[in-house]
């Protein structure tokens, strides 16, 4: 019986220290076509935005079917993670990458199909939200396991 309560109570303190985690993996872009060029809104997971970020603009050129990239620019975004660049003239297609320390955004768009809008998660994953609690169920089998074992070995 103690070993039960034991085991119950590791299961609720893992669960709520999962609840407590801020989740910070996921990374979304969302960019649209403006008069002056394409403006990058980049945001972190929880929709805080990836302020003061570099990010890169690859123009990307298509010859007989083969594709060519290109660093076309680099800059930071503002506060808000927002950045606008001007459209190469002949490109249709680019690459836009917002690097925060390890953690990026990257979008590729092309402005001839209108592929333009959000990417990215932007809220809660669930599948990561039940991937976690099945590792901690599984821990938590793991463990009443063990020590079911040391009880069966005192008798």
């Amino acid at each position: 019986m103690k070993i039960q309560k034991t085991a119950s109570l590791l299961v609720l303190l893992s669960l709520a220290l999962t609840m407590l985690a801020v989740p910070a993996a996921a990374h979304g872009t969302y960019m649209s076509l403006e008069p002056n060029g394409v403006k990058i809104q980049a945001w972190y997971q929880g929709n805080e935005p990836m302020a003061n970020c570099d990010y890169q603009v690859y123009a990307i050129s298509v010859i007989n079917g083969t594709e060519s990239e290109s660093l076309y620019m680099t800059g930071k975004t503002d506060e808000n993670g927002t950045a606008v660049f001007d459209i190469k003239p002949g490109v249709n297609i680019y690459r836009v990458k917002v690097v925060s320390g390890e953690h990026a955004a990257e979008r590729r768009i092309d402005l001839a199909e209108g592929s333009m809008g959000a990417a990215g998660d932007h809220g809660i994953s669930w599948f990561n939200v039940f991937a976690g609690l099945g590792y901690i169920v599984g821990i938590a089998g793991i463990l009443m396991y063990v020590m079911s074992r040391k009880t069966n070995q005192k008798k």
